[in-house]
Protein backbone atom coordinates (compact mmCIF):
# COMPACT_ATOMS: atom_id res chain seq x y z
CA UNK A 1 0.00 0.00 0.00
CA UNK A 2 2.78 2.44 0.84
CA UNK A 3 4.45 1.78 -2.53
CA UNK A 4 1.51 3.44 -4.29
CA UNK A 5 1.71 6.34 -1.86
CA UNK A 6 5.35 6.96 -2.77
CA UNK A 7 4.46 7.49 -6.41
CA UNK A 8 1.59 9.81 -5.52
CA UNK A 9 3.80 11.82 -3.17
CA UNK A 10 6.39 12.18 -5.91
CA UNK A 11 3.82 13.49 -8.40
CA UNK A 12 2.12 15.93 -6.03
CA UNK A 13 5.44 17.20 -4.66
CA UNK A 14 6.75 17.78 -8.18
CA UNK A 15 3.66 19.80 -9.12
CA UNK A 16 3.71 21.91 -5.96
CA UNK A 17 7.47 22.49 -6.18
CA UNK A 18 7.10 23.56 -9.81
CA UNK A 19 4.33 26.03 -8.89
CA UNK A 20 6.38 27.40 -6.00
CA UNK A 21 9.49 27.87 -8.13
CA UNK A 22 7.62 29.26 -11.13
CA UNK A 23 5.81 31.94 -9.12
CA UNK A 24 9.08 32.90 -7.41
CA UNK A 25 10.86 33.36 -10.73
CA UNK A 26 11.67 36.69 -12.33
CA UNK A 27 9.62 35.97 -15.51
CA UNK A 28 6.48 35.50 -13.40
CA UNK A 29 7.14 38.74 -11.52
CA UNK A 30 7.79 40.57 -14.77
CA UNK A 31 4.51 39.24 -16.18
CA UNK A 32 2.64 40.46 -13.12
CA UNK A 33 4.27 43.88 -13.56
CA UNK A 34 3.13 44.09 -17.19
CA UNK A 35 -0.43 43.08 -16.29
CA UNK A 36 -0.98 45.06 -13.08
CA UNK A 37 1.64 47.78 -13.31
CA UNK A 38 4.77 48.21 -11.20
CA UNK A 39 2.98 49.76 -8.20
CA UNK A 40 0.43 46.99 -7.70
CA UNK A 41 2.91 44.27 -8.55
CA UNK A 42 5.35 45.58 -5.90
CA UNK A 43 2.63 46.04 -3.31
CA UNK A 44 0.66 42.83 -3.73
CA UNK A 45 2.84 40.13 -5.26
CA UNK A 46 4.67 39.02 -2.12
CA UNK A 47 1.59 38.69 0.07
CA UNK A 48 -0.32 36.94 -2.72
CA UNK A 49 2.58 34.55 -3.21
CA UNK A 50 2.65 33.74 0.51
CA UNK A 51 -1.12 33.26 0.59
CA UNK A 52 -1.07 30.67 -2.19
CA UNK A 53 1.89 28.95 -0.51
CA UNK A 54 -0.03 28.63 2.76
CA UNK A 55 -3.14 27.31 1.00
CA UNK A 56 -1.14 24.77 -1.00
CA UNK A 57 0.70 23.68 2.14
CA UNK A 58 -2.55 23.28 4.12
CA UNK A 59 -4.08 21.16 1.37
CA UNK A 60 -0.90 19.08 0.98
CA UNK A 61 -0.69 18.34 4.72
CA UNK A 62 -4.25 17.05 5.01
CA UNK A 63 -3.83 15.05 1.79
CA UNK A 64 -0.52 13.56 2.98
CA UNK A 65 -1.91 12.48 6.35
CA UNK A 66 -4.67 10.44 4.68
CA UNK A 67 -2.30 8.33 2.58
CA UNK A 68 -1.64 4.65 3.43
CA UNK A 69 1.69 4.38 5.22
CA UNK A 70 4.06 1.94 6.93
CA UNK A 71 6.31 2.53 9.94
CA UNK A 72 10.06 2.07 9.49
CA UNK A 73 11.21 2.91 13.02
CA UNK A 74 10.13 4.83 16.10
CA UNK A 75 12.45 6.26 18.74
CA UNK A 76 11.01 5.84 22.21
CA UNK A 77 11.11 8.11 25.24
CA UNK A 78 13.40 9.68 26.48
CA UNK A 79 15.51 9.64 23.29
CA UNK A 80 12.59 10.91 21.25
CA UNK A 81 13.01 14.24 23.05
CA UNK A 82 16.40 14.66 21.37
CA UNK A 83 14.63 14.49 18.01
CA UNK A 84 12.02 17.00 19.16
CA UNK A 85 14.77 19.31 20.36
CA UNK A 86 16.33 18.98 16.90
CA UNK A 87 13.03 20.02 15.33
CA UNK A 88 12.65 23.02 17.63
CA UNK A 89 16.23 24.04 16.91
CA UNK A 90 15.55 23.74 13.17
CA UNK A 91 12.48 25.94 13.55
CA UNK A 92 14.63 28.47 15.40
CA UNK A 93 17.16 28.46 12.56
CA UNK A 94 14.39 29.13 10.05
CA UNK A 95 12.86 31.95 12.09
CA UNK A 96 16.27 33.52 12.69
CA UNK A 97 16.73 33.82 8.93
CA UNK A 98 13.30 35.42 8.57
CA UNK A 99 14.20 38.00 11.24
CA UNK A 100 17.30 39.06 9.30
CA UNK A 101 15.26 39.49 6.12
CA UNK A 102 12.52 41.25 8.10
CA UNK A 103 9.34 39.53 9.26
CA UNK A 104 6.95 42.08 7.75
CA UNK A 105 8.93 42.28 4.52
CA UNK A 106 9.10 38.49 4.27
CA UNK A 107 5.35 38.18 4.82
CA UNK A 108 4.54 40.96 2.36
CA UNK A 109 2.79 43.18 4.92
CA UNK A 110 5.25 46.06 4.52
CA UNK A 111 4.56 46.22 0.80
CA UNK A 112 0.79 45.91 1.34
CA UNK A 113 0.84 48.65 3.97
CA UNK A 114 2.67 50.92 1.56
CA UNK A 115 0.17 50.50 -1.25
CA UNK A 116 -2.78 50.97 1.13
CA UNK A 117 -1.19 54.22 2.29
CA UNK A 118 -1.06 55.45 -1.30
CA UNK A 119 2.69 55.03 -1.58
CA UNK A 120 4.69 53.38 -4.33
CA UNK A 121 6.48 50.48 -2.62
CA UNK A 122 9.71 49.35 -4.17
CA UNK A 123 10.20 45.78 -5.32
CA UNK A 124 11.24 43.17 -2.81
CA UNK A 125 14.73 41.66 -3.13
CA UNK A 126 15.10 39.27 -6.04
CA UNK A 127 15.82 36.43 -3.63
CA UNK A 128 15.50 35.89 0.11
CA UNK A 129 19.01 36.39 1.46
CA UNK A 130 20.99 38.76 3.67
CA UNK A 131 20.65 42.39 2.58
CA UNK A 132 23.34 44.72 1.29
CA UNK A 133 24.80 47.13 3.83
CA UNK A 134 25.56 50.81 3.31
CA UNK A 135 29.15 49.88 2.51
CA UNK A 136 28.01 47.76 -0.45
CA UNK A 137 28.84 44.46 1.28
CA UNK A 138 26.51 41.65 2.27
CA UNK A 139 25.37 42.03 5.88
CA UNK A 140 25.85 38.48 7.15
CA UNK A 141 23.97 38.81 10.44
CA UNK A 142 22.95 36.01 12.79
CA UNK A 143 23.01 32.57 11.17
CA UNK A 144 23.83 34.00 7.76
CA UNK A 145 27.40 34.14 9.08
CA UNK A 146 27.53 30.33 9.22
CA UNK A 147 25.37 29.18 6.30
CA UNK A 148 24.19 30.97 3.18
CA UNK A 149 20.74 29.35 3.38
CA UNK A 150 19.66 29.06 7.04
CA UNK A 151 15.94 29.08 6.21
CA UNK A 152 16.33 26.11 3.86
CA UNK A 153 18.54 24.30 6.37
CA UNK A 154 15.96 24.85 9.11
CA UNK A 155 13.11 23.61 6.94
CA UNK A 156 15.06 20.45 6.12
CA UNK A 157 15.77 19.76 9.78
CA UNK A 158 12.06 19.83 10.65
CA UNK A 159 11.52 16.77 8.45
CA UNK A 160 14.74 14.88 9.23
CA UNK A 161 14.19 14.81 13.00
CA UNK A 162 10.85 13.02 13.20
CA UNK A 163 11.16 10.46 16.03
CA UNK A 164 8.68 8.26 14.19
CA UNK A 165 9.75 7.62 10.60
CA UNK A 166 7.53 6.02 7.98
CA UNK A 167 7.87 5.21 4.30
CA UNK A 168 5.92 8.33 3.37
CA UNK A 169 7.98 10.55 5.66
CA UNK A 170 11.26 9.18 4.29
CA UNK A 171 10.00 9.86 0.76
CA UNK A 172 8.97 13.40 1.68
CA UNK A 173 12.24 14.11 3.53
CA UNK A 174 14.27 12.88 0.54
CA UNK A 175 12.32 15.07 -1.88
CA UNK A 176 12.64 18.09 0.41
CA UNK A 177 16.41 17.54 0.73
CA UNK A 178 16.70 17.48 -3.05
CA UNK A 179 14.53 20.57 -3.41
CA UNK A 180 16.49 22.42 -0.70
CA UNK A 181 19.76 21.87 -2.56
CA UNK A 182 18.38 22.71 -6.01
CA UNK A 183 16.34 25.64 -4.67
CA UNK A 184 19.36 27.04 -2.86
CA UNK A 185 21.44 26.83 -6.03
CA UNK A 186 18.69 28.60 -7.98
CA UNK A 187 18.43 31.28 -5.29
CA UNK A 188 22.17 31.87 -5.50
CA UNK A 189 21.88 32.52 -9.23
CA UNK A 190 19.32 35.22 -8.48
CA UNK A 191 21.43 36.69 -5.67
CA UNK A 192 24.50 36.74 -7.91
CA UNK A 193 22.52 38.56 -10.59
CA UNK A 194 21.16 41.06 -8.04
CA UNK A 195 24.34 41.77 -6.02
CA UNK A 196 27.27 40.75 -8.22
CA UNK A 197 30.72 40.84 -6.59
CA UNK A 198 29.48 41.48 -3.00
CA UNK A 199 27.63 38.20 -3.15
CA UNK A 200 30.64 36.42 -4.66
CA UNK A 201 32.74 37.60 -1.73
CA UNK A 202 30.06 36.45 0.71
CA UNK A 203 29.90 33.08 -1.07
CA UNK A 204 33.64 32.59 -0.68
CA UNK A 205 33.50 33.27 3.06
CA UNK A 206 30.37 31.38 4.19
CA UNK A 207 29.51 27.69 3.62
CA UNK A 208 26.71 26.77 1.23
CA UNK A 209 24.33 24.88 3.53
CA UNK A 210 25.96 22.88 6.32
CA UNK A 211 27.95 25.23 8.62
CA UNK A 212 30.71 22.67 9.23
CA UNK A 213 31.42 22.06 5.52
CA UNK A 214 33.73 24.94 4.67
CA UNK A 215 35.47 25.30 1.35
Amino acid sequence: MSGGSVGRILKVFTVLAAIHSLLASKPSKDLARRIAGARYRNGLYRIAYNAQSVLCLAWAVQWFLRLPDRKIYEVGWPWSWLFRIGQFASLGVLLSAVRVIGVLDFAGFSQLRGILAGLDPGPEPEAQGPPLGADGKIRANRLFRFTRHPSNLGALGLFLFFPRMTVNRVTLATLIALYVVLGSLHEECRLRAAYGEPFEQYRREVPFLAPWLRR
